[in-house]
């Protein structure tokens, strides 16, 4: 088992057996569409009473009419990971109730009224839930009440007991058993929690028997609010967890498959599903990813990226294809999986009407895309070798740029200068020792001064002297610099009056 208040890792797929092991976020059971996205659509449609309004009057042994089951995980800490851990939890949870909400830091709300019928008794199905965290290492506190906050500071306060879950069913003993719960459990801000303890309140019920109005005076109705939700005087509207969907299925296969090209043909029907669960979501992906299972050898994983949301099996196929090419396998293949990215909306520039009629027209219809052109080429250069360039308003050339995953158009506007740049620029200038014939400058660029990188250069464009010599850092570097004919772009430094290559020109 794992220690206490360790996530434990993800299973590697859905439907293959073994325990998690400690150090991880868990992962979820898995469909054909899934997600760890949060929560996102409002789940109670009943009108909240206003705030500080007179308590509606409980009759004893009243049952509720939701049932919510709290859980907190004590080894959860507030930050990113915490609530990517939740938002995987919720996965599991919705094992039990598709009504599954967050509550940061380190907690879960599941309205379980609904789950009765499906699971039998109530002390049942909480056992139930309970034995789901047990499984996955994670030390939990778990409470059953019929209302959202009474069921969560419940679970704050809970102690170590005999392993019989607390479910509270009746609304009349709520209060009773709220009473005792100190305030600290409600997580309300530090100076709320100073003042009541200066007044001599430490706990829920003795902030109860305080004239309402004076507590809405003193503290806000927000106080008033939540000691309503709690005691089911008020409803509290919850957001739900939704997961977004992703595509995901897996193909054993009879016999095992030890070539690349056998393989390629062996996953075409996946990705035609992939595909076709697309277009009945008029969705796309930007990145697949591809996990083959060997009898010994660990798992391969491949990734799989296209430059623009498709849905385009043809595009799909090519990307696989090129990356199976290049691919050598650590053993023979029992089995795949592929797992789409999360799905986005297809934009109409993303969408080819007439995709299919121009490939059935022939050779000439059937040209490569500028996106097929770009996922060919990271298919085999790499993912890092071929990137698009977005400009920054900056005047010193090597600042710039930068580097960006997809390809965009540069605007006109950026190659307005008051001379030619090139697009070849070195990584960082070279000294050179002259024998330069300059062309066109100077361009005077003075820039920088307020990050420490100042710069004061003259820039020209120019050729070398044919009996000039070449270093060999530029030689190294640039063999188009070698050439008498290429123009160069250098710069003079004003203070040093050094000169510089700094780019070539095509």
């Amino acid at each position: 088992m794992p220690a206490a208040g360790a996530v434990p890792a993800a299973p590697e797929a859905s439907g293959i057996s073994g325990m998690p092991a400690a150090g991880a976020v868990p992962a979820a059971p898995e469909a054909s569409a899934r997600s760890d996205m949060p929560m996102a659509v409002a789940v109670d449609a009943q009108l909240k009473t206003a705030a500080g309004a007179a308590p509606t009057s409980q009759t004893a042994g009243a049952r509720a009419r939701h049932l919510w089951y709290a859980v907190v995980f004590p080894g959860l800490a507030d930050g990113a990971e915490s609530t990517t851990a939740l938002r995987r939890l919720c996965l599991y949870a919705q094992q039990f109730t598709s009504l599954v909400s967050i509550e940061p830091p380190n907690a879960l709300l599941l309205e379980i009224k609904g789950s009765l019928k499906l699971f039998g008794a109530l002390e049942r199905l909480h056992a139930g839930i309970d034995d789901c965290w047990r499984h996955l290492g994670l030390p939990a506190r778990s409470v059953t009440a019929p209302t959202t906050l009474a069921a969560l500071w419940l679970a704050r306060d809970l102690r170590p007991h005999d392993g019989t879950p607390l479910c509270l069913e009746d609304l009349g003993a709520l209060s009773g058993r709220l009473a005792r719960v100190p305030i600290a459990c409600t997580a309300w801000d530090d100076a709320r929690l100073q003042t009541l303890r200066a007044m001599g309140v430490t706990r829920i019920g003795e902030l109860l028997r305080l004239p309402r109005a004076g507590v809405a005076r003193r503290f806000g109705k927000a106080t008033l609010q939540d000691l309503d939700i709690a005691l089911a005087r008020q409803f509290a509207p919850r957001r739900a967890f939704v997961p977004r969907e992703r595509f995901r299925a897996r193909c054993d296969f009879e016999r095992e498959i030890e070539n690349a090209a056998y393989l390629e043909k062996a996953l075409e029907p996946l990705i035609a599903r992939c595909a076709q669960f697309l277009r009945q979501r008029q969705a796309g992906v930007q990145a697949l990813r591809l996990t083959l299972r060997h009898r010994e050898a660990p798992a391969t994983s491949v990734h799989l990226g296209l430059a623009s949301i498709t849905s385009d099996p043809r595009r799909l196929t090519d990307v696989m294809a090129q990356k199976l090419t290049r691919l050598e396998l650590a053993g023979p293949v029992l089995r795949v999986e592929l797992l789409s990215g999360p799905l986005q909306p297809l934009s109409a520039a993303s969408i080819d009407a007439f995709a299919g009629l121009t490939r059935a027209c022939g050779a000439r219809g059937s040209r490569d895309t500028a996106p097929q052109l770009l996922e060919r080429l990271r298919a085999r250069l790499g993912e890092e070798a071929v990137y698009g360039v977005v400009p920054i308003a900056d005047h010193r050339p090597e600042a710039a740029w930068r580097r960006v995953h997809e390809l965009r158009p540069m605007p006109a506007s950026i190659a307005q200068h008051a001379m030619p740049r090139p697009v070849w620029l070195l990584d960082a200038p070279l000294p050179l020792a002259g024998g330069l014939i300059l062309q066109e400058g100077p361009e005077r660029i003075e820039s920088g001064w307020w990050d420490g990188k100042g710069v004061a250069r003259d820039y020209y464009v120019a050729r070398r002297a044919p009996d000039a010599p070449v270093a060999p850092s530029i030689r190294r570097q640039s063999r188009a610099a070698n050439s008498h004919g290429a123009k160069l772009w250098v710069f003079q430094e004003r203070q040093s009056k050094r000169w510089y290559l700094h780019g070539v020109f095509a």
